[in-house]
């Protein structure tokens, strides 16, 4: 059943907001996907907050025009878009995205954006790839004490060899 201009005004309304305060927007193609997987996949996404929308690719194609993001070729796209709106870290968005198209083969990753920059689908498997942020913290915080620990190892070496030095001057002195 088309929609009437109302209808269409609100979706447009609605999606430019999503838009705006989204820090990542995954296009997805979800022809195939049933609808206990896309339920499935809406539960997952909460737990993350995000959200999946669905809306016809010429609305979404309107929103991105306005919103002056990059070209996405959504001319290329069926005549609907599933969008997977992130609004915290983009790098769980992409994770679950990714592993959930790898389990459900109907649901494929056509790109997105980060912020307002275009990504194809390798940008956004590679995104899903990162390891989480408090992992990359940790290594950060690994690699700045790697020298630290090495200068202590070095200057407790030399005082241990001072230690040996002083014990062996005792002892030849005693004997």
């Amino acid at each position: 059943m088309p929609l009437n201009r109302e209808q269409k005004a609100n979706i447009l309304k609605d999606l430019t907001d999503r838009f705006s305060r989204a820090k990542a927007a995954i296009l997805v193609d979800f022809n195939k996907l049933s609808v206990s997987k896309a339920m499935e996949l809406r539960r997952a996404l909460k737990l993350i907050n995000a959200e999946y929308k669905v809306a016809k690719k010429t609305l979404v194609s309107r929103v991105l025009k306005a919103g002056n993001f990059e070209d996405a070729k959504i001319d290329d796209f069926k005549t609907q878009v599933g969008v997977i709106f992130g609004y915290d870290d983009p790098v769980p968005v992409a994770n679950s995205i990714w592993k959930f198209s790898k389990v459900n083969e109907a649901l494929k990753i056509l790109g997105g954006f980060l912020g307002m920059n275009w990504q194809g689908k390798d940008g956004i498997v590679a995104l899903a790839k990162l390891p989480s942020r408090e992992i990359l913290l940790g290594q950060v915080v690994r690699v700045i004490a790697s020298p630290l620990s090495g200068l202590v190892t070095v200057l407790s070496g030399n005082m241990r060899n001072l230690v040996g030095v002083l014990n062996n001057i005792k002892n030849k002195r005693s004997s």
